[in-house]
């Protein structure tokens, strides 16, 4: 090279590419990360900022403590500590990077809706990764069927966070999820199973 022999011209020739590199790396950054299937931790915040949906979610989830069957995240005796009176069990919730990255997109989605019954079922979808039945019950309210078991901060967070594409004014009459490939049915129901065998529906 010609500065082989010129150390100095060499290295100043070589900081400005190191920098011209790092520069290059941040323009590439910002047009590849600024998505909110690439963005990471305080870029997905200010889209949060953008679409209006904060990554903390209020009374979201659980804590585990001792209590019976039914009661959300509970555990039997000696598994966990029991609630204190007065207590309540559901915590904020800091959405973690995958999860605050899905729940914007449907808020992005929302943002810029039609409301169609199409797009009801896709965000749904969006949301729990499972297949999805709505039904219309008239007076503007539907149901809607998540078709795979929720654990129990599912079920919170989903009621939460309430990101259900839908018209003004069109109400969910209620939620309920059931085991797609072996719930409870009837003839004609594809995947139903009967009495002793299929799983039923829950609400949720």
């Amino acid at each position: 090279m010609i500065y082989d022999d010129k150390p100095v011209l060499r290295a100043i020739i070589e900081s400005l590419g190191a920098e011209l590199d790092e520069l290059n790396t941040a323009i590439i950054d910002c047009k590849n990360k600024r998505w909110i299937n690439k963005a990471e931790g305080v870029q997905l915040d200010k889209l949060g900022e953008i679409v209006v949906r904060s990554r903390q979610i209020d009374k979201a989830i659980a804590m585990q403590l001792f209590g019976f069957y039914g009661q959300p995240n509970t555990v039997g005796f000696g598994q966990a500590r029991f609630r204190e009176n007065g207590e309540d069990n559901l915590e904020t919730y800091i959405l973690a990077d995958a999860e605050y990255r899905m729940i914007l997109a449907v808020k992005a989605v929302m943002n810029n809706s039609q409301c169609s019954a199409e797009e009801t079922l896709q965000s749904l979808r969006y949301v729990f990764d499972a297949p999805i039945r709505m039904e219309e019950i008239g007076n503007a309210q539907i149901i809607v069927a998540i078709g795979r078991r929720l654990t129990d901060n599912e079920k919170i967070l989903a009621n939460a966070v309430d990101l259900i594409v839908r018209a003004g004014g069109v109400g969910i009459e209620y939620k309920s999820f059931y085991n797609q490939n072996h719930y409870f049915g009837f003839l004609g129901q594809p995947n139903a199973k009967s009495f002793g065998v299929g799983e039923f529906a829950h609400i949720f």
